[in-house]
Order: structure tokens, then C-alpha cells, then sequence
């Protein structure tokens, strides 16, 4: 049904820069929706207990239904991001096996050897195809980093047409280390700013409801005091807009 039919295509289309087979890839995203859609019940059952009036049910169970999904998320945008600090690495590492061998099939398979186990596990999976322009050609459209997208273009087009392609790589590794660092920053940057927003998401609740039960005594009190529905609702509100924010800036 719609829910876990949207969780599954977002899921599946994460994990399609694998390049696996697509069996594969619908197994794997169709148990983790499942995984997340029994995880958001689960948690909704027990948050329902931490605020008694009409709203804070409300948010709270709001935040149960959507936060494994944004986690589930979060953790599929890190396995990206740690794939696209591995590019330039990998660029670096064809070069010097193309050197060598000067063929981009030999070449791939060598320095996928050399570098990060994802990216190297998912290039070694390129250059086994029997097509391996249109493994590249997809993969490209998957990944979608603009240094990955400028290095498959080069790699076919030495494929199709020749020419001198160690020069073009020095040349893009030169513009891409200029980049990079700026880059680089700012990226690690916003995604600390979203992993903390998260914890603080996750933790500040059972932290005012702990709070609040030694002052007043009972977690009875907890449950019927205005002021801790409207606290809850307040903190469930700002987090709920710090991670939107957050993650509108990351992927801009």
C-alpha cells in the first residue's frame, strides 16, 4: 500500500548506485520499509503515553510515524556522501592504472583494488559488464556528482573517440582540488548540523519527561501537566523545523 510503496521506490533508487541486481536491490528496500514501517508503529505505541493532551498526541505521534523514515534516510545520504569523498581518489588511482595499461576496463578493475571498499565494490561491478559504457553511463546517472559525471564523459569519450586523456584527468584533477576543500566543508558542516538536530530530536523528549517526573514526583503528574504537553509540543515543533531546514540546505 501507498506508504511502504513510497518508502520502497525512495529506498530502492538510494541504493541503486550500487549498480547490484535489481532482485536485489527490491529485497533489500522492500524489508527496510518494512523495518521502518513496524519500527514507526512500535514507536508511536509508546510515545502516545508521554503526552496526555490532545496536541502533544498529536506531534508525538507525528514524530513516530516520520522519524525511522528520516533516519532510515539520513543514513542512506551519509553512504552517498561518503562514496562522493571517495571520487577523487578513485579518479586519481585510474590514472595511474591507465598509465599502466591504457585500456579503461584493466584500469578500472585495479584501482577499484586501491580505493574505498563501497566505491571500489561498485566500479568493480562496472567494469565486469559486458557493457561497460552503459554501466558507467548509469552509474553516472545515479551517483550524480558533477566530478564523477565530468570523469565517466571523459572515459567514454576517450572510449569512442581516442585522444589524450591522462592530460584531461591531470586537468580535472586540478580544478576539482581547488573546489573540493570548499566543498568539503561545507557539506561536513550541514551534515554534523543534521545528525546533531536529530539526536536532540530523539533525546530532548524522554530528557524533559525524566526531568519533569523527579520534580513533580509521578509520571501521572508528567502526563497531565499542561506546561510539559506545551513544552514537548514546542521542542517536537523547532525539531521538526530544524531538520526540514536542514535538509532543504544539504541538498541544495
Amino acid at each position: 500500500f501507498f506508504p511502504l510503496k513510497q518508502m520502497k521506490k525512495d529506498i530502492k533508487s538510494s541504493l541503486s548506485i550500487t549498480l547490484a541486481e535489481d532482485d536485489t536491490i527490491n529485497l533489500i528496500s522492500g524489508l527496510i520499509s518494512l523495518v521502518i514501517f513496524i519500527t514507526s508503529i512500535l514507536l508511536v505505541a509508546l510515545l502516545m503515553g508521554v503526552g496526555q493532551l490532545w496536541y502533544a498526541k498529536i506531534l508525538l505521534a507525528g514524530m513516530g510515524l516520520v522519524l525511522p523514515y528520516y533516519l532510515a534516510t539520513l543514513f542512506l545520504d551519509l553512504y552517498r556522501y561518503h562514496i562522493g569523498r571517495s571520487i577523487p581518489k578513485l579518479i586519481d588511482e585510474f590514472r595511474s592504472s591507465f598509465i599502466r595499461y591504457n585500456k579503461l576496463r584493466p584500469a578500472l578493475k585495479e584501482c577499484s583494488l586501491y580505493i574505498d571498499k563501497g566505491l571500489g565494490r561498485i566500479i568493480a561491478r562496472a567494469a565486469d559488464s559486458t557493457f561497460i559504457e552503459q554501466s558507467l553511463d548509469t552509474l553516472k546517472q545515479k551517483l550524480d556528482n558533477v566530478w564523477f559525471n565530468i570523469f565517466v564523459v571523459l572515459l567514454l569519450n576517450f572510449k569512442e573517440n581516442g585522444g589524450e586523456l591522462i592530460d584531461q584527468l591531470y586537468g580535472l584533477n586540478r580544478t576539482m582540488t581547488r573546489y573540493n576543500n570548499v566543498e568539503k566543508k561545507k557539506n561536513t558542516r550541514l551534515i554534523w548540523y543534521e545528525v546533531f538536530s536529530v539526536g536532540a530530536s530523539v533525546f530532548s523528549i524522554p530528557a524533559i519527561f525524566l526531568v519533569n517526573s523527579m520534580i513533580l514526583g509521578s509520571d501521572q503528574g508528567v502526563l497531565i501537566d499542561a506546561r510539559t504537553n506545551i513544552l514537548i509540543s514546542q521542542v517536537i515543533g523547532f525539531s521538526v523545523l530544524s531538520l526540514i531546514i536542514i535538509r532543504i540546505l544539504r541538498r541544495m
